[in-house]
């Protein structure tokens, strides 16, 4: 599992909170990356519009939220 890196670019303001991208790699599961980023699977899938945690996929760019 590869973070995006944080820097200017992908690092933005919203609404008093930050967001960056993470790039799905091979093999993660939106368990996995919540517990990377200490949120949860609903909070994610919120944040990225996702209606059915089975299909994500490699590659796929997320929003991550804090």
């Amino acid at each position: 599992m590869n973070a995006s890196p944080l820097n200017d670019e992908v690092l933005q303001d919203v609404s008093g909170g930050t967001q960056i991208p993470y790039i799905v790699a091979p093999g993660d599961t939106l368990e996995e990356i919540a517990r990377k980023f200490h949120c949860t699977v609903e909070q994610i899938c919120r944040w990225n519009n996702i209606r059915n945690t089975q299909t994500i996929r490699a590659g796929q760019k997320l929003i991550i939220r804090f």
